[in-house]
């Protein structure tokens, strides 16, 4: 009898690759069950003790308590938020080392000359994991209730009305410079080392209007000190459920709300990324945290890997044409 080799072969190779196909399925199972197997670190690259902290904070206690693995918080400060950030843009991508951090993330890289990275390239998107508005406020001496009282004012006394905020090339400066276009003001930005000194200036009446945190403002404004006019934001923040937003009183390129977000390292297994993302959608339903955050003024949220990338995407594109239209650089 004459044996049909190619027959053999055809079957041999059928066979191979099936059980090819059923190794690689288990290995890649086996990798995400037994992920994490060692500490985690998630770097914030900011000081400790500020919100982005204290989010990573409750955070990685709700996934640590879950994966019954130490999750520490690394905080590298410095380089408006761009030395930690490159440091986990080249860490190893195996799941271990992850970034939390804020919008800063899509705006800084614009502010140099040469930028150090692209954040839709440099990083796997997580989750995004809470969203912020910023407000503007004025003090309690300005005869303004409204955006377009202060619009008024400002035009009737030109040169009299300037803006502070918590720094040059931050989201509140750049809202300041979208309101000035769009009403046709020139209120002077004045720009501070941080949200207190422009918070103490304007309670002292040295700078009549300030945009800022909101979290930064709630006590204020409760205790009559500072009064919000509108906020930036798709809809009412929660912590100002009487301040309208810019958006409802008709201003256009004021409806984006600051975020915080988890990243990993560009290359970091989909496995991986999905469990981690999973997992932090599960920490953000705890009672305890919520409640904690919402006092900070933030509003824990979720999206999805997909859902977070085109929002990364979508910011880096807008502003970096804001600070090109600026001309803003900070090297």
């Amino acid at each position: 009898m004459r044996l049909n080799t190619s027959s053999v072969f055809a079957k041999l190779a059928a066979g191979f690759l099936s059980l090819w196909g059923l190794l690689t399925v288990s290995v890649s199972a086996q990798t995400n069950n037994a992920y994490p197997n060692r500490a985690v670190t998630i770097t914030v690259p900011y000081p400790a003790g500020g919100a982005t902290d204290m989010l990573a904070r409750g955070l990685g206690q709700k996934l640590s308590e879950k994966w019954g693995r130490p999750v520490v918080v690394e905080n590298k400060p410095g380089g408006g938020s761009l030395i930690g950030s490159e440091a986990v843009a080249r860490a190893n991508p195996d799941g271990y080392h992850l970034l939390l951090t804020i919008t800063t993330l899509v705006q800084a890289p614009h502010l140099r000359i040469q930028k150090p990275f692209d954040p839709t390239v440099a990083f796997t998107p997580i989750a995004m994991v809470a969203r912020t508005p910023l407000i503007m406020v004025v003090h309690p001496d300005v005869k303004a209730k409204t955006p377009a009282d202060l619009v008024a004012l400002a035009k009737a006394n030109p040169g009299k009305f300037s803006y502070g905020t918590y720094g040059n090339g931050t989201s509140a400066h750049f809202y300041g410079y979208i309101f000035n276009k769009q009403t046709g003001l020139e209120m002077e930005h004045v720009a501070y080392k941080g949200e207190a000194p422009s918070v103490n200036d304007l309670l002292g009446g040295q700078i009549p209007v300030v945009i800022m945190s909101g979290v930064g403002a709630a006590a204020n404004i409760q205790a009559g000190k500072m009064r919000g006019l509108a906020v930036t934001g798709p809809t009412r923040a929660p912590i100002f459920p009487d301040i309208p937003t810019f958006k409802e009183l008709g201003y256009t390129g004021m409806a984006d709300i600051g975020w915080f977000g988890m990243f990993a390292p560009a290359g970091t297994p989909s496995t991986i990324v999905d469990k981690i993302s999973n997992d932090v959608r599960d920490a953000l339903k705890d009672p305890a945290l919520l409640a904690r955050m919402a006092k900070m003024g933030l509003e824990l949220t979720w999206a999805s890997p997909k859902e977070f990338y085109e929002d990364v995407r979508q910011d880096y594109k807008k502003w970096g044409e804001v600070v090109e239209e600026i001309g803003i650089k900070l090297d």
